[in-house]
């Protein structure tokens, strides 16, 4: 995404990230909906169920990370039907079937990327964006998961049919600009994101992000200052209710300041 911007193309809807409610702590492990379809239930501390399992997974999130760390327990669940994440959970030292798992919510989606259109062209010439470096609007303010799938299949397939149609390369080409000063991602980078651009945002924090010394992050908190409102995946503190004239995309173009446009 970054690359595609240094090279003039639009990005959307970078401030909606979608937090995977459920995680085991400490670990990149997901442990899925469908347990909780299944009937595992969260606990907290004390053994007390605080929500609804199947709510939308940024109203779950939030009110996991309310409590801190929390417990997802699957001990009524047949561990056949889910042979795989049961096995890796023995893996990492658990016993599902005898103690609830501690779990927490962690970042998992990019709902935005590169503008493009139907066939996965950006806004610049030849280049082409697929997937979830893509902003295709067809995920809305809060991905579902099978979602991830049209992105890919669909769009994928779409965008290189339409590549195929592009003139030819000619025999030789430019010298590349010079590339940009690296910018690593960082603890400290990771660590303010999660503070100031996490489940829970508000201008102060997002002002922080402002300054930091990597691109992809200042234009995630440029789109999460801009939304003045809380939808989907993106939640404000200070602007905790749905604003329709904010019902559009938070576009960003090299150059320009943010802008809302919607697409039809």
């Amino acid at each position: 995404m970054a690359a595609a911007y240094r090279a003039g193309a639009a990005l959307a809807d970078l401030e909606f990230v979608q937090f995977h409610p459920t995680t085991l702590v400490d670990s990149s492990l997901l442990l899925s909906e469908a347990l909780r379809g299944e009937g595992a239930l969260l606990l907290d501390q004390q053994g007390n169920r605080f929500t609804d399992e199947l709510a939308p997974r940024d109203v779950v999130a939030r009110e996991i990370a309310a409590r801190g760390t929390v417990l997802l327990d699957l001990r009524t669940i047949d561990r056949g039907r889910f042979p795989t994440l049961m096995g890796s959970l023995v893996d990492e030292g658990y016993d599902p079937a005898q103690t609830p798992i501690p779990v927490a919510p962690a970042a998992h989606y990019t709902v935005g990327g590169v503008v493009t259109d139907l066939d996965g062209r950006s806004e610049v010439g030849g280049l082409y964006a697929a997937g979830e470096c893509a902003a295709t609007g067809v995920h809305g303010a809060n991905r579902l998961a099978s979602n991830s799938l049209l992105e890919c299949l669909v769009f994928g397939r779409r965008a290189a049919l339409a590549a195929l149609d592009e003139p030819e390369l000619p025999a030789s080409l430019p010298d590349p600009p010079a590339s940009p000063v690296p910018e690593p991602v960082t603890p400290e980078l990771r660590s303010a994101l999660w503070r100031d651009c996490g489940l829970i945002r508000d201008a102060a924090g997002l002002e922080h992000l402002l300054e930091a010394p990597h691109l992809l992050t200042r234009l995630i908190a440029e789109t999460a200052l801009a939304r003045e409102e809380s939808r989907g995946s993106h939640f404000r503190a200070d602007f905790p209710s749905e604003s329709e004239p904010f019902e559009r995309h938070v576009i960003l173009r090299p150059g320009s300041a943010s802008s809302l446009e919607s697409w039809l």
